[in-house]
């Protein structure tokens, strides 16, 4: 088969799925339901439900996954010679769990889906559990854009994760014109639809909502409901060339975002009566009246953003489309291996990667003095591979061994903090290999994350007061 022939049968199957989903009518799903956490019934052409996954039963549910798959084909954020070599007829039923909320707009004419969106929870995760937890289900963003990408967010890591929940699976029909009123009314029905969910009858179970989206067109979605969020750019989000998303976060930049739920409630009860205002209205004056919303995008600050601002990791953008996958996997395996020491292990997986490549690698031989006593020095040390010594030389150039350090251990720490003058000397038994931090990335990016700046003050008073005491007994 020639590829200019494998092009054209994987074109032609996209379209066929396509077609397919375009073709389908639901409108039962809008029918007064008594499960319904929401409904609107025909507000000028579209009708929106809010259904728990118990709700809908297995038909429907593969419908909505043919649905899902057929409006990610039209931009790419599905692999299309994938689903043809692999037949794949909708999205995997695995993506839908029993704890699911779907949130669904439709023509009340005919039942065509027009707009729709997830608001999932995690599996049962015990009770305590908090996204600072390190062993629990991860939620989808986390498990993209890496473990404790939202810990440094005020109130949110606190939070026990079963009352978070993240929204995300949004898709539009993408058959529809852009000029076409329904195709503009579903998305603004279905964000209302979830808004209003969350601030009215699952209020009592949520209190922050989480995921991630490609800043632009996304993000001014949300903007245009005036939610007060915080976007972390400071990320590298990695999905293997075999997921399901690869094509998304290959070819976009796709950053985390969080939104308190008390936020909702108190900026948005306004611009929901605004925009449900305009909805109200018909034809050429509705879409008039959403448009001059637009203009209006003043948001406020979300009660999750930190009181100082987002440190500089949280914030120093990567630039996603320019980095392969690979690329992105070494990158962050590099921030593990970082992770992994006593010092950095409070750092994020996003956090780590992005400080780790900050820093130099450095080769010392054996018997290589690293650090000089006496000299001038303000940059750290830490120990990949290896063994170094360290000794204090006395007025008469007597040297005594303090200590011998080892891999994840870290030395320099005094001359960092004080851009000062090295009070040991440390010197590699054997061949060695380094990551050194210099004063200004750790100026940068460090002093501003607390748990490593109050680590590093301790251990160099502990160690500036060890100078001067004795030795450490040596391990035989």
């Amino acid at each position: 088969m020639t590829d200019q022939t494998e092009a054209n049968e994987i074109a032609a199957y996209a379209q066929k799925l396509i077609d397919i989903a375009d073709r389908d009518r639901m409108p039962e799903l809008f029918e007064p339901n008594g499960n319904a956490y929401y409904q609107i019934h025909d507000r000028n052409g579209v009708s929106v439900t809010v259904l728990p996954t118990t709700a809908l039963d297995e038909d429907h549910i593969i419908r909505l996954l043919k649905y899902r798959l057929a409006q990610y084909l039209p931009i790419n954020f599905v692999d299309a010679q994938r689903v043809y070599r692999e037949r794949i007829e909708h999205e995997p039923r695995s993506h839908v769990l029993p704890q699911d909320i779907h949130v669904i707009a439709g023509s009340a004419a005919t039942g065509q889906i027009l707009c729709y969106l997830v608001i999932k929870s995690l599996p049962d995760a015990p009770a305590g559990t908090t996204l600072e937890t390190r062993e629990r289900p991860l939620f989808p963003a986390e498990k993209t854009h890496g473990w404790g990408v939202y810990n440094r967010l005020r109130l949110l890591p606190d939070i026990p994760v079963h009352k978070i929940r993240e929204i995300g699976r949004f898709v539009k029909n993408q058959q529809l014109s852009a000029l076409d009123e329904l195709g503009v009314r579903g998305p603004i029905e279905v964000g209302v639809a979830a808004f209003r969910t969350l601030v009215g009858p699952l209020r009592a179970d949520i209190d922050a909502i989480v995921g991630d989206l490609e800043e632009g067109i996304a993000a001014q979605n949300l903007k245009y409901f005036h939610v007060p969020m915080v976007l972390i750019h400071g990320t590298i989000p990695y999905e293997g060339e075999d997921d399901y998303l690869f094509p998304r976060y290959q070819f976009c930049n796709v950053f985390p975002f969080a939104v308190a739920v008390s936020d909702v409630s108190l900026a948005m009860k306004t611009r929901l009566n605004q925009i449900e205002d305009a909805l109200n209205q018909t034809g050429k004056q509705a879409m008039r009246a959403l448009l001059a919303l637009k203009k209006d995008l003043q948001i406020p600050k979300s009660s999750l953003e930190p009181a100082a601002g987002m440190t500089n990791l949280n914030v120093s953008a990567v630039p996603q489309k320019e980095l392969k996958m690979q690329q992105r996997r070494e990158l962050l395996d590099l921030g593990n291996k970082l992770r992994k020491t006593e010092l950095f292990s409070g750092l994020s997986v996003a956090e780590a990667s992005i400080l780790r490549n900050c820093m130099e690698t450095v080769s010392v031989a054996p018997g290589e003095h690293i650090v000089k006593q006496g000299d001038f020095g303000d940059d750290l040390f830490l120990i990949e591979e290896g063994e170094a010594e360290v000794r204090i030389a006395d007025p008469s150039g007597k040297e005594r061994v303090m200590r011998t350090m080892g891999p994840g251990e870290y030395f320099g720490e005094i001359g960092l903090l004080t851009g000062g003058i090295r009070t040991a000397n440390v010197i590699a038994k054997s061949r060695m290999q380094l990551m050194r931090l210099d004063n200004e990335h750790y100026g940068k990016y460090l002093e501003q994350v607390p748990d490593v700046d109050r680590h590093l003050h301790r251990m160099a008073a502990q160690r500036a007061v060890a100078s001067f005491q004795q030795p450490e007994k040596r391990s035989p």
